[in-house]
């Protein structure tokens, strides 16, 4: 069980992190080789141009299913901050039933669409990259947006049946770094204080 958690974690962190690195990577560098190529040598390259939309989906796409796995989209959270906890499960379970239910009716005919780009041979005009690979992403993207807003959902169902763990969890996730730096320090001091007694 224990390893089919390590490959689960590492496709995951492929998907999410290696990849959009990867893809950051290059678009730098083409970027860089463009303006060399424009501005030094005087000689364009339109190739690059393809290859750098196509880097940018992957990364903006697959690197937003990570910020959606550590909570770390831009969200404002005037009205949410004041809530008490049941207030906070149930205004995040409907922002994330609303996410669910829109990218559960988007998620198939996205598949069909970008897999039918296939069977019509539909490619970039300059390099002829299909174009099913260059708009995967955005299948990929809305699979794992829908089960990360199932998994949150299930969690604010958990908070609201009086689960303590996960009403710990929800509290700890609504801090903000600035909390969490002092809770931390005070931690960290009385466990000092703790080993200068023993």
């Amino acid at each position: 069980m224990d390893g089919l958690k390590k490959i689960g974690r590492f496709i995951r962190n492929c998907v999410e992190l290696y990849i959009p690195i990867v893809a950051f990577v290059a678009l730098f560098l083409i970027f860089c080789f463009q303006v060399f190529m424009r501005y030094i040598v005087n000689n364009p390259q339109s190739w690059t141009l393809e290859v750098e939309q196509m880097c940018f989906l992957w990364l903006v796409l697959l690197g937003a299913c990570f910020a959606q796995r550590e909570k770390a989209h831009v969200s404002f959270t005037l009205l949410y901050d004041i809530l008490d906890v049941k207030g906070k499960a149930i205004t995040a379970m409907l922002g994330n039933l609303l996410i669910a239910v829109t990218f559960a009716v988007a998620f198939i005919p996205s598949l069909r669409y970008i897999w039918g780009l296939m069977s019509r041979a539909q490619v970039t005009s300059i390099l002829k990259i299909p174009k099913t690979l260059v708009f995967f992403p955005y299948v990929i993207f809305l699979g794992f947006i829908l089960v990360y807003s199932l998994l949150d959902i299930y969690e604010e169902i958990r908070v609201l049946q009086g689960d303590q763990r996960y009403i710990n969890k929800m509290l700890n996730e609504g801090k903000t770094e600035a909390e969490q730096a002092v809770e931390d320090a005070i931690q960290q001091e009385n466990g000092e204080a703790k080993k200068e007694e023993q």
